[in-house]
């Protein structure tokens, strides 16, 4: 009698093994999706914490990044955007129009980096047009009494001899679109008026003038103030931090250091930005000062570079003030007349203005080539 080996267990063995196989593959590729999906959620948030570094670079660039030297490079230190995500921005500067900002992403677990992203973009700074046609112009007249001066000539300032080129010609002392401008007896027939002319009357000193500059206006000067300032400010002097020293632009009493060509504060150019009336009392600054209201100096403050104000000026009978560049007062009608009275000094200085205007440089983004994206 004949025996005959069965089928059915070799089947089902090799059932359960394929089973075993297709059920093993499925959780591998199951596997093998959530690790594609995870990397590319952290690929993602690299990406866009480097992003952030660069639009956060754009949108608080600092006047401080214009006294750079050419290949200097400055970095924000680590900034964390978001739990496991942080970036690294560097600013190098390539000429003296052009940086590249560079920022690195990352996104971490348990502290450890995984991921990386970086990003450059090429910048440009957008200088104001600010180029004053005198030391100071106005729109609606203003009076000129007490021992003011306000000369026209091309005055460098104390100790600057060395960065600032041979004088410029001299421009009017006061250039005025509708008057009167009114000397009382102590500068009878504009007697403390010097310059190329005393007063020059045109209709270039027109409202435009005080709210547009070129490619950048009034409100976007202001939005990129590193100082908003309002009511009595007094005790405006440079100060340093850290070790070694550095320029202390957090100190909000801090304008720069216009007296000491060795000092930290040296190149560093704010733009200061009042939205009201101002009074300065004492103390000594430079860049660009915006005045949305009324301007009055009442003490022995020194500013070197560029005031545009939208209202009145005015120095009293106490201000031995003095500014070295150029002041602009829209006198907005309705206004009282403004004065410089006193023993306050409107001295104009093509170097003061030219520093001045390029530290307040505006930083825009390259239209074409400008983006990139390193790795």
């Amino acid at each position: 009698m004949s025996t005959r080996s069965g089928v059915a267990l070799p089947l089902a063995l090799f059932t359960i093994v394929l089973a075993a196989v297709m059920i093993t593959a499925v959780f591998y590729v199951g596997r093998l999706e959530q690790r594609m999906g995870n990397n590319s959620i952290a690929a993602t948030r690299a990406f866009e914490a480097a992003e952030s570094g660069i639009t956060a670079v754009l949108n608080s660039w600092s006047t401080t990044y214009s006294g750079m030297l050419i290949g200097d490079t400055r970095t924000t230190g680590q900034v964390t955007v978001a739990t496991g995500t942080n970036y690294t921005a560097y600013i190098r500067r390539l000429n003296s129009v052009l940086f590249l900002v560079q920022s690195e992403g990352r996104f971490q677990v348990g502290g450890v980096p995984v991921t990386r992203r970086q990003v450059a973009r090429l910048v440009r700074l957008l200088a104001p047009d600010l180029s004053p046609d005198g030391a100071l112009t106005t729109r609606l007249g203003l009076t000129v009494k007490d021992d003011a001066r306000i000369d026209g000539a091309d005055n460098i300032p104390p100790n600057w001899g060395f960065t600032c080129a041979a004088p410029f010609p001299s421009v009017p002392a006061i250039v005025d679109s509708a008057g009167p401008i009114i000397t009382d007896p102590n500068c009878a027939g504009g007697s403390c008026l010097t310059g190329s002319t005393p007063i020059w009357v045109t209709t270039q000193a027109r409202m435009s003038a005080y709210t547009t500059f070129g490619a950048v206006d009034f409100p976007t000067l202001a939005g990129s103030a590193e100082r908003v300032v309002s009511g009595p400010v007094s005790g405006i002097q440079p100060s340093i931090t850290g070790s070694p020293s550095q320029c202390n632009t957090g100190d909000v009493n801090n304008w720069g250091d216009p007296l000491d060509p060795s000092g930290r504060c040296w190149n560093y150019f704010p733009i200061i930005y009042s939205p009201g009336d101002l009074e300065l009392q004492s103390g000594y600054g430079q860049g660009v000062l915006l005045v949305q209201g009324n301007l009055t100096i009442s003490g022995d403050f020194r500013f070197f570079g560029v005031i545009v104000v939208q209202g009145t000026v005015t120095t009293t009978g106490t201000s031995t003030g003095r500014v070295y560049g150029a002041l602009m007062t829209a006198s907005v009608a309705g206004l009282p007349d403004g004065s410089i009275g006193g023993a306050a000094q409107i001295l104009y200085s093509h170097c003061a203005i030219d520093r001045s205007v390029t530290g307040a440089s505006v930083a825009e983004s390259l239209r074409e080539r400008g983006w990139m994206q390193l790795y």
